[in-house]
């Protein structure tokens, strides 16, 4: 399956949604989306004033540009309300690994959008021929995991104390899960 235009589909709570390529113009709506999910928190490692959307919307475009990988848009209504890429490295001994990295908006999630959006990137990855999609998720973030591991997703490694975290209150480490998938050694569920 190759994702060509937009495919409408149904989310579990009945909502109407369209998966689509990226498009350069969806760059400023996708810096936004991360914006909204970076305030949340939780999800995303830069802290909100370290990011300037302009600068980052500028990144994502050239992101969906380069040809080497691939980025898709869950849209609702005019507005992107998920977005997923993979990046390919260009180095020639890793240039067979993709990185997965993914945003669903909140009031968007658990109603199937991140499992079509990692489905349709593993479908991606594997006509590209990767060898390997590896992403990396915070270990409390079990929702984001559960769909990992459903898709065939396994753990590699946890790096304790890998990112921190300044807040009012502090300082604060955090952990990252590594996870994978294999193309080649795919199960029959994924």
């Amino acid at each position: 399956m190759t994702i060509t235009s937009g495919e409408a589909r149904t989310a579990s709570d009945g909502r109407r949604w369209t998966l689509r390529p990226a498009r350069p113009t969806d760059a400023r709506a996708l810096a936004d989306l991360f914006a909204a999910v970076r305030r949340e928190g939780r999800w995303l490692i830069t802290p909100p004033a370290a990011v300037s959307e302009p600068s980052e919307a500028f990144f994502i475009g050239e992101m969906i540009r380069d040809a080497s990988g691939v980025s898709l848009v869950a849209e609702a209504d005019g507005e992107a309300v998920g977005n997923v890429m993979i990046s390919v490295d260009r180095n020639l001994v890793t240039d067979h690994v993709g990185t997965l990295s993914i945003c669903v908006a909140d009031g968007w999630r658990e109603v199937g959008i991140g499992s079509a959006l990692v489905a349709a990137a593993k479908t991606w990855a594997g006509g590209r021929g990767l060898v390997k999609v590896a992403l990396a998720v915070f270990p409390d973030n079990e929702r984001a995991i559960a769909v990992y591991e459903h898709a065939g997703f396994v753990r590699e490694g946890l790096r304790r104390r890998q990112y921190r975290i300044r807040a009012a209150g502090g300082e604060e480490y955090r952990d990252e899960l590594l996870m994978a998938w294999f193309p080649d050694e795919a199960d029959a569920g994924s």
